[in-house]
């Protein structure tokens, strides 16, 4: 009977230390695994790009927003738009700020490096109130990259068969002077084709915003042609008393026409009545 106790103290006690280190265990095990976790998980916040969305990052693409909305003041929404736009790589090509009753508007062409195009929208998206439209369009122009550099080696390579043919003077006299009218075509080619691919370079590394912003400002009009009967009154006095002094004015300068057609009138009634009175005496 006392072995079975023992026999029975020594299981109970070895399957107690199993389970409590099973435990520990577990516990250890799921700590380091939730640590992991978290560390993964930092580090790949931490670390995530800044994608665009707008492009894959092998095109080559031409992006264009066309933006409008409606602010609470066009004066301090430019302020902090030109605020903005001084944080990037960027700068306004065009303006304008115009007054159609009684909408004020104002029109900013805006230009910027294209990997700051999205945080520049985001900027410019805090000034609206109400979006009319946000329209981003792109377009890949890596195909017009390949034509036009393949069509510059191939003009490059002709041009330069070409020169070999003047260097070494083969060839008759009309056979030179066309390579040299040859050449100068081609250079011009050559010249248009790197001009254009300039140009799409330009394009695609800057971006283009185009933005339209307004304010509604018909109370202010109307509160400032709001005017009351008697300041109508008072106009239309003093538009009165300024006609009748232009007229006294006009008066003025035609006196001696009045004094030329007073005596004019004078004498001819004189005469009628003398005329009319001698008629009657020879009666």
């Amino acid at each position: 009977m006392k072995t079975l106790i023992i026999f029975l103290t020594i299981v109970l006690g070895a399957f107690t230390f199993s389970c409590s280190s099973k435990n520990e265990l577990t516990k250890g095990d799921t700590t380091d695994v939730l640590a992991i976790v978290d560390n993964t998980g930092n580090d790949q916040l931490t670390n995530l790009p800044n994608i665009d969305l707008y492009s894959s990052g092998r095109l080559k693409l031409i992006k264009t927003v066309n933006y409008r909305f409606e602010v609470k003041n066009v004066s301090k929404s430019t302020e902090a738009i030109e605020m903005a736009i001084k944080k990037y790589p960027a700068y306004i090509s065009s303006s304008d700020l115009r007054l159609e009753n009684p909408i004020l508007e104002s029109k900013i062409t805006i230009r910027v490096q294209s990997e700051y195009f999205q945080d520049l929208l985001k900027d410019i998206d805090h000034q609206a109130s109400f979006v009319n439209f946000r329209n981003v369009k792109t377009e890949d122009v890596a195909k017009q990259f390949v034509d036009l550099e393949s069509r510059l080696s191939t003009k490059r390579e002709v041009e330069e068969r070409y020169v070999e043919i003047l260097r070494k003077k083969a060839g008759t006299l009309k056979e030179l002077l066309e390579a040299e009218t040859q050449i100068g075509e081609l250079h011009e080619e050559i010249e248009a084709t790197i001009s254009r691919i300039n140009y799409l370079k330009d394009e695609v590394s800057y971006s283009t915003i185009n933005l339209e912003f307004y304010q509604t400002i018909s109370r202010e009009i109307a509160t400032a042609q709001d005017t009351s009967l008697a300041k109508q009154f008072g106009k239309a006095v003093a538009t009165g008393w300024s006609v009748l002094t232009y007229m006294a004015l006009g008066v003025t300068y035609l006196w001696p026409l009045l004094v030329f057609s007073c005596i004019v009138s004078f004498w001819y009634f004189h005469k009628k009545k003398t005329n009319k009175f001698k008629n009657i005496q020879a009666l």
